[in-house]
């Protein structure tokens, strides 16, 4: 839960004056040009309202900002984005295959809705959802984790439609070792390209 990233209001003036509900957002975390965000502030933001957990999830997701004019899109598009979220928490399969359609366009890749899904409790067919973003792709092509080979073919054009794969298998082995599913994604998203087979082999 202590799991923190940085930010800088300077990094999102550009987007500061345009929106009303973004700029009142700002007004209110930003004592101090730097604001830190834990994965507990992301919970309880999402669980208090729906805009102040958007905004606080992309300053932790993204804390240099979005890539070209992601964010402006998303603020563009916040009330549908709102409307198509704001619905029963325990999805289908084709709940999720349709909202991943409505979101298309609106700035929301499959990056981001998860960290969405994720923080705002979301389950799809009972699966916790979880974090899927490059960095943890590319986690999983490697092959130090055996235990995740049916993933290893997830790539950044197949990800949204792989999603549920990941989640059940990510279930799956988290329950073999008696741990959680999101301890699991933080294990390799932290140390999963840091980590390197040992050569050492026991004589015993």
């Amino acid at each position: 839960m202590e799991h923190s990233f940085a930010t800088k209001q300077t990094t999102w003036q550009r987007e500061y004056k345009k929106h009303s509900k973004f700029a009142r957002y700002c007004d209110k975390v930003f004592v101090v040009n730097t604001l830190k965000l834990s994965r507990e502030d992301l919970l309880e933001a999402a669980n208090n309202d729906f805009y102040e957990g958007l905004f606080s999830i992309i300053f932790w997701g993204y804390p240099r900002n979005m890539r070209g004019n992601t964010f402006g899109k998303i603020l563009d598009s916040l009330e549908e984005i709102y409307s198509l979220l704001s619905r029963p928490k325990e999805l289908r399969i084709q709940d999720y295959n349709l909202l991943t359609k409505q979101l298309n366009g609106k700035g929301v890749g499959l990056s981001t809705l998860s960290k969405i899904l994720y923080f705002f409790r979301f389950t799809i067919e009972g699966k916790q959802c979880l974090i899927l973003d490059r960095r943890i792709i590319d986690v999983l092509n490697t092959k130090f984790f055996s235990e995740l080979t049916a993933l290893r073919e997830i790539t950044a054009l197949n990800k949204a439609e792989r999603y549920f794969d990941y989640l059940s298998t990510m279930e799956e082995v988290s329950k073999s070792y008696s741990f959680k599913s999101d301890q699991l994604e933080l294990f390799l998203f932290l140390f999963g390209n840091s980590l390197k087979p040992s050569a050492f082999v026991s004589n015993d």
